[in-house]
């Protein structure tokens, strides 16, 4: 009787062990038939976004590749996508997409060039050339590695390298157009002769090619006029450029501009028939307006505008034309009128920067003031409306709020390289040293790697006379590394001056060519020092030649002092 329990306990525990078992596999069976359901699926909606993006549905490729990431958030292929999808958005979110897709394939070439260019989209150079610096040296032989790196370059204001950098790409892939043309604007942008005319001869090739001629010739046609080409030849590029199919309303209005120049008797009749067009559209609309303000015709923009209806008048961006050509005639009562109600939407800090404008030029200070602090808090919270303020300032001649303006770009990811860069312009042109150094200051920051910047920092540091021993052991490093450099030279030559060793200043910068020592900016430092070591000859020479240099006050008191040694 025993035996028979035992056996049925035993019965018993292997039926409940194998259900239980088997429950364990179902639950196993079902999980993995969902996890292989999800990334089927998941590369099934990846496609479905990529084939969408291609389509040029952004909302769908979003939504889509949105879905695969919830059943595969490691699905490279939707974060592509989704980044693609902010590139073309202008988002910068884009950018962190990218390092996602970079993370997850680590190897890929075709990701870590992909964040690089997506990191010049929204003027980060910093990331695009740390990113190009770990690509496998393998990958550098490429057209996509070369055409990137021309890119950074010109970014970085590097012309010669990007031209480089642009014929190398050209050569490993000659058969994509569009490398040939970004290298013919490249070369156009040149001094060299030679250079230029190999780029017009290549563009105009490249007419010749339906994806890359409207392109080529718009290229060809702003290229003539800045140099003076003739009349009639872009005039016959300008009428060939607006009947391409895929020509856009700003072609038309090109051509409209070369009728006037040419004070061509077509120019009213063309003119009015432009009018009649742009009706249909506020963008082309506003574009109209605003070119027929800066060529002298605000009047005649104000009057046409008079005709049309209010609603047509209230899309944007028809409002912020007719706000430009008012404050062009000055008509600053009929600015504030145009101004004072209403609202443009999302660009609403412009309406009430021109009625700050409007009220200041009538001498209305305080609630001038009231409107422009408005205008700024409204901007502060996008980088593009700050950059559009600040435009909108400098174009007024508002210094100071213009470099406040830049300075709040300062602190925007996207726009900290080219607002940092554009306030050093600003303080170089005004001789303003303590605002040069507080530049650099950042730059330093922002781009460790960057020689040029630390040089610059070094040399101010020394002229101001602030944070002197960093300035001197930064002047020492850079001249270790590139002694060759006139720039590195003469500023570690300074600041061996300052610390009383002449005879040291004097040898490196005799280490330097004559060409390179001929330099006015050179020059002003050799002559510096050839007047403290005694040799008054060849320092009135070169301190002669000092003044063709753009210097900065304490540069030029230097100089001066030095002058006043050799009488």
């Amino acid at each position: 009787m025993e035996k028979s329990v035992e056996k049925a306990q035993r019965t018993y525990i292997k039926l409940v062990l194998g259900i239980l078992g088997g429950c364990i596999l179902f639950v196993f069976l079902c999980w993995g038939a969902y996890r292989f359901y999800g990334i089927v699926e998941s590369r099934h909606l990846a496609r479905r976004a990529a084939a969408f993006l291609g389509g040029g549905d952004l909302r769908q490729a979003a939504l889509s590749a949105q879905r695969a990431l919830q059943l595969n958030p490691k699905s490279v292929a939707a974060i592509r996508v989704i980044a693609q999808v902010g590139e073309f958005s202008a988002d910068r979110t884009a950018l962190d997409w990218r390092r996602k897709a970079q993370e997850l394939e680590p190897r890929s070439v075709d990701d870590a060039l992909a964040l690089a260019a997506c990191a010049l989209q929204f003027n980060d150079p910093a990331t695009a050339e740390k990113t190009l610096h770990n690509v496998d040296e393998t990958s550098h032989e490429t057209a996509a590695f070369q055409v990137v790196a021309a890119r950074l370059a010109e970014a970085k204001r590097e012309p010669d390298e990007a031209e480089d950098h642009w014929t190398k790409a050209v050569k490993l892939a000659p058969e994509n157009k569009s490398y040939k043309l970004q290298f013919g604007l490249a070369l156009l942008r040149t001094d060299n002769v030679a250079k230029r005319d190999a780029a017009v001869a290549m563009l105009e090739q490249l007419r010749s090619d339906e994806k890359q001629r409207a392109a080529a010739t718009r290229a060809l046609i702003m290229d003539g006029a800045a140099h003076r080409a003739d009349a009639q030849r872009l005039r016959a590029l300008a009428l060939e450029l607006q009947n391409y199919p895929e020509a856009k309303f700003g072609d038309r209005i090109l051509y409209l501009e070369i009728l006037r120049q040419l004070h061509d008797p077509n120019f009213t009749e063309y003119l009015t028939n432009l009018e009649k067009d742009a009706v249909a559209k506020p963008a082309d609309l506003g574009s109209l307006f605003s070119w027929m303000t800066a060529n002298g015709m605000s009047l005649l923009a104000i009057d046409f505008a008079h005709t049309l209806p209010n609603d047509q008048l209230a899309k944007w961006p028809v409002p912020l034309a007719m706000a430009e050509a008012h404050a062009k005639l000055a008509d600053w009562m009929g600015l504030e009128a145009c101004v004072k109600n209403g609202s443009w939407g999302q660009f609403d800090f412009l309406r009430r920067a021109y009625f700050s404008l409007a009220l200041r030029e009538q001498d209305k200070p305080v609630a001038a003031g009231r409107e422009w602090t408005s205008a700024q808090k409204e901007a502060s919270g996008q980088a593009q409306y700050l950059s559009t303020l600040a435009r909108a300032a400098s174009d007024w001649g508002w210094r100071g709020e213009t470099l406040e303006l830049l300075w709040l770009l300062t602190k925007h990811p996207e726009k900290q390289f080219e607002a940092l860069h554009e306030l050093y312009q600003r303080y170089a042109d005004a001789g303003d040293t303590p605002g040069l150094y507080r530049v650099l200051v950042r730059l330093a920051e922002v781009d460790a790697d960057d020689l040029r910047s630390q040089n610059n920092l070094a040399q101010i540091s020394l002229l101001l006379k602030v944070d002197v021993e960093r300035a001197k052991r930064l002047a020492a490093e850079l001249y270790r590394k590139e002694g060759s450099n006139p720039a590195y030279a003469s500023t570690y030559a300074f600041a061996l001056y300052t610390n009383g060793d002449i005879n040291g200043a004097l040898k490196v910068m005799n280490g330097l060519s004559e060409s390179q020592l001929l330099d006015p900016s050179v020059a002003a430092y050799y002559g510096v020092v050839l007047a403290a070591a005694g040799d008054k000859t060849r320092a009135g020479e070169f301190l002669e030649l000092a003044a063709q240099a753009k210097l900065l006050p304490e540069e030029k008191d230097l100089v001066a002092k030095a002058k006043k040694t050799l009488q």
